[in-house]
């Protein structure tokens, strides 16, 4: 299944983002659940978000990215790209 990077990067005040974080953790945790989650974390000075989770296709990975309150009112300017793991082997 393709793997799909989503960026935020915080547009709004730390209360606001802070308001919604834990409806979008709520989002990670459902997707680590289905199995579809593959790494999830904050950027260390606290402006933004990167998640790397796979999805059947850009269609369904916009869904989910869109999903997020952060994004869906407007609290991030955000990033949807698809990724290939490099093999290191």
């Amino acid at each position: 299944m393709p793997l799909y990077v989503r960026t935020l990067l915080s547009t709004a005040s730390p209360q606001e983002i802070e308001a919604a974080a834990g409806e979008h953790r709520r989002q990670l945790r459902e997707l680590r659940a289905q199995g579809k989650l593959r790494a999830a974390g904050e950027f260390h000075d606290g402006d933004g978000f990167l998640e790397i989770f796979e999805a059947a296709d850009l269609h369904e990975a916009d869904a989910i990215a869109r999903a997020s309150p952060l994004v869906a009112e407007g609290l991030v300017a955000w990033m949807l790209r698809e990724w290939v793991e490099t093999d290191l082997g």
